[in-house]
């Protein structure tokens, strides 16, 4: 086994690849929802106070949720798609089951 003393190698990365993605500041996913669900509410109810306001709102949201902690709407949207299974909310009130192996030795 030889001992060096060589140091690491060390490998230039661009600063964007470790930012989130946001367009106007807030995360790309959340700013299209907001767009969407704009158009949808203009598109509905044929009032474009509806949509700009529904447009807002949600930009506002996104804007706030991003700024708090930039991976925060990344793990929201992404906690849909996790089994219901792991939700401590979801489990019984009674105790878990245990059983108790040993072995005898002799």
């Amino acid at each position: 086994m030889s001992t060096s003393t060589a140091t690491p190698a060390r490998h230039l990365a661009y600063p964007a690849l470790s930012r989130p993605l946001t367009v106007m500041g807030c995360e790309r996913r959340l700013f299209l929802g907001a767009a969407c669900a704009g158009a949808a509410a203009f598109s509905s109810f044929n009032a474009p106070v509806a949509g700009i306001l529904l447009f807002a709102f949600g930009y506002g949201a996104g804007l706030l949720a991003t700024r708090s902690d930039p991976a925060l709407p990344a793990v929201l949207l992404r906690s849909a798609a996790c089994a219901r299974r792991y939700d401590p909310a979801l489990r019984s009130e009674g105790p878990m089951a245990v059983e108790i192996v040993a072995r005898e030795t002799s």
